[in-house]
């Protein structure tokens, strides 16, 4: 079972009201010190990765965005807490959402690579597409691009991002002091890439990364175009269905997509978000849930968990949301999952701390990590470049120097 954590942007919970939990401090919302101490708990947990959210314009709407009640107003930029984040973790995948419509590919290619050699090849792209108007007007845009559009444009830019990464042979790089040859030029591929929205020569000004390429996970939207775009690129696909045998469904589903791409669906890891407020006895989870929604406005518990449309909602003690997962993953309806925790710190601390020891009690979570970048955590390959020469990636070279 492959698990994960999402931390909203600010990180201070999945729930409308976290930010109002006295176990709550949302002045914290911006300190390194919490981001330092929420990716700690997660290794702890020895769970694959953490996820970091993000927008780039206004998140909130309506009376909660007139009247100063909505939290998502400001937080940190991800890549860059993603880099120091790295310094203080040792082993759990590290991933940053990004997308692809107001972004460019060699800034953001170079970045993705430069974290993997920081990080140790445990770094993760969460690719995302549509934007917001209030995030198209801070690009300069007059409106949000159509989604036929950004689609279009998301396709070349996975094209270009990964042509930048496979442009130096793992090999490329000689470091031959007495010969004075510090790369080889005939393992060196330019991208060369002139197309529809993009002019990119290349080659990137970073080496292959550890991974071969980060990870990319993609959200599984409804949208057909998002389903393909996915399909032909993710390396791990984030659901979020509320049953189980709409999960199974979806799974079944994207795993022929993937394999109408020609691709092989069982590297392609297919997880389910669940939102999830726990405690040591069930009471205590309800206790949590109940002063959550008392500090909602009334008009938003319309849309709390558990009530509007959006991921599994789980709610009990340990053993009860490990036996909710324990059916999911039995019955194939995901590969695994990743928490949305209803407050933090203490909802991620009580995942790590209580749910996947239970996991790992009925042999379905990891007791430690045995390998050493995400791809290792997710049990995926790591991905061939095409002109490559079955060279030994450049950080396995180096490490015998470090």
């Amino acid at each position: 079972m492959r698990l994960g954590a999402l931390l909203p942007a600010p990180a201070l919970g999945h729930h409308a009201a976290a930010w109002r939990h006295p176990g709550v401090r949302p002045e914290r919302a911006l300190s390194f010190d919490l981001h330092r101490a929420l990716a700690q708990t997660a290794e702890r947990g020895r769970l694959d990765f953490l996820l970091l959210s993000d927008s780039l314009g206004e998140q909130a709407a309506g009376e909660g965005a007139r009247h100063g009640r909505d939290s998502g107003v400001a937080h940190l930029e991800p890549l860059t807490l993603l880099s120091a984040l790295a310094v203080h973790t040792r082993h759990i995948g590290l991933a940053a959402t990004a997308t692809t419509t107001l972004n460019e590919p060699f800034p953001l290619a170079r970045i993705l690579a430069s974290l993997d050699f920081l990080s140790g090849g445990r770094t993760g792209w969460h690719v995302t597409v549509p934007v917001t108007e209030a995030e198209a007007r801070n690009f300069g845009l007059d409106r949000a691009p159509g989604e036929a559009m950004s689609y279009h444009r998301a396709h070349e830019f996975l094209e270009v991002t990964g042509r930048l990464w496979d442009g130096w042979e793992d090999d490329a790089f000689l470091y031959d002091q007495s010969g004075g040859r510090y790369t080889d030029p005939a393992k060196v591929h330019p991208a060369g890439h002139r197309g529809d929205h993009f002019q990119v020569a290349g080659p990137l000004t970073v080496p292959r990364p550890p991974q071969g390429r980060p990870v990319q996970l993609h959200p599984a939207s409804s949208c057909a175009d998002a389903r393909e775009f996915a399909a032909q690129w993710a390396d791990v696909l984030l659901t979020g269905q509320r049953t189980l045998v709409r999960a199974r469904a979806e799974r079944r589903a994207l795993r022929a997509l993937v394999a109408d791409r020609g691709r092989d669906p069982d590297q392609v890891r297919i997880l389910a978000t669940v939102f999830v407020v726990t405690g040591r006895t069930r009471a205590e989870a309800e206790d949590t849930y109940a002063t959550l929604q008392d500090l909602l406005d009334p008009a938003a518990r319309l849309d709390a968990p558990g009530t509007a449309p959006g991921p599994a909602f789980l709610l009990g003690s340990a053993t009860d949301v490990a036996d909710e997962l324990e059916e999911w993953f039995t019955r194939g309806a995901a590969d695994g999952f990743v928490f949305l925790p209803g407050h933090l710190p203490a909802g991620l601390a009580a995942l790590a701390d209580l749910v996947v020891p239970e996991l790992r009690r009925r042999g379905l979570a990891r007791t430690r990590y045995d390998g050493y970048t995400l791809r290792d955590h997710l049990g995926l390959a790591r991905p061939r470049a095409v002109a490559e020469s079955g060279s030994r990636p450049l950080l396995k070279r180096l490490s015998k120097h470090l």
